[in-house]
């Protein structure tokens, strides 16, 4: 192992600190999962162990997650029948007692200081928080528009505060005692921690963004990648807000917020003197869109019910924005 194991390293535990359990969902992540391990071994706050939920990565990210953590602590599941509300409710079965707090953290979403664990727990302290979820900053291979999306929906956080809902399981944490009491869902193969959460608000617990617990998140979708996404994330809108929270109309859904983006990412290239993101900008927006649109579309038509689909979703970030 590089040293010990996590647990290993973490030392006396502080008395008054609630036990954390760091719950890791990895699938071929080999280019960033020990980055972000190493950096969850440096963090300050010892008091937590490290659990690996992986989907048996063909890539060495699976061997690279055996120098880091026990193997009594290493699950793996089956890439092909992954669902995410599966996969995250065996994580918080298996974690069971052993844990006051559980901190979601995808493989790919690397922490970038060493007191983010203890940032980003902090809110739970409050009773009336149902959950906390960090920021996400682009890598440096981002592109620049997918680098744009990632700090207007993150960021400050003013903008996404202004959209009809928005949270991220990659870099999240809630009390144990209320992910008992409010499982994830399984119907739904996209977006299930912005189903998960929207529950919690509407339960009248707050959902708290900590933007000081910042990982490193992004990606380099392509245009077929960022189609099949986008479908996905828009036939679960179509359940998730089936009590008209959003304006499903093709004009609002569609052709407005298609045009919307492509002003602000012009706005924005012009601004960075970009010319790959001015020249990005249509082909993706549109494509996003469209498929957004046609993923509602397929929701709105199996009766706000969503099937199953072959995506492996990981807890990306999304949003229902107004």
């Amino acid at each position: 192992m590089a040293e010990d194991s996590i647990e290993a390293q973490a030392g006396e535990h502080a008395a008054h600190a609630p036990r954390v359990a760091i719950a890791m969902r990895s699938y071929n992540d080999i280019d960033t999962i020990r980055g972000t391990l190493e950096m969850v071994a440096r963090q300050g706050y010892r008091n937590f162990t490290l659990w690996n939920f992986d989907s048996s990565s063909r890539d060495g990210t699976l061997e690279v997650i055996r120098e880091y953590n026990d193997p009594a602590r290493i699950h793996q599941n089956d890439p092909k029948s992954y669902n995410p509300g599966r996969v995250l409710s065996h994580a918080v079965a298996t974690i069971g007692a052993e844990a006051d707090v559980i901190v979601f953290l995808n493989s790919d979403a690397t922490p970038e200081r060493d007191d983010w664990l203890e940032r980003l727990i902090a809110p739970l302290a409050v009773p009336d928080v149902g959950a906390v979820f960090g920021r996400q900053t682009p890598r440096p291979d981002c592109r620049e528009l997918f680098r744009k999306d990632t700090e207007r929906a993150f960021g400050d956080g003013k903008a996404s505060a202004g959209w009809v809902h928005f949270f991220s399981m990659a870099n999240a944490a809630a009390r144990r005692e209320v992910l008992a009491r409010y499982p994830f869902e399984t119907a739904v193969q996209y977006s299930e921690d912005i189903e998960w959460s929207y529950r919690l608000r509407r339960a009248g617990l707050r959902i708290v963004y900590v933007p000081e617990a910042a990982a490193m998140h992004s990606h380099n979708y392509t245009l077929a990648q960022s189609y099949k996404r986008q479908f996905g994330e828009g036939k679960a809108e179509a359940w998730i807000f089936r009590n008209g929270e959003l304006d499903m109309s093709w004009l609002r859904y569609m052709v407005l917020p298609t045009g919307m983006e492509v002003l602000r990412d012009l706005a924005w290239a012009l601004r960075e003197r970009s010319l790959e993101a001015a020249l990005h900008s249509v082909p993706l927006r549109v494509t996003q869109k469209w498929g957004r649109w046609r993923g509602l579309r397929a929701g709105l038509g199996a009766g706000l019910m969503p099937g199953a689909d072959d995506g492996h979703g990981k807890g990306e970030h999304s949003h229902g924005e107004a």
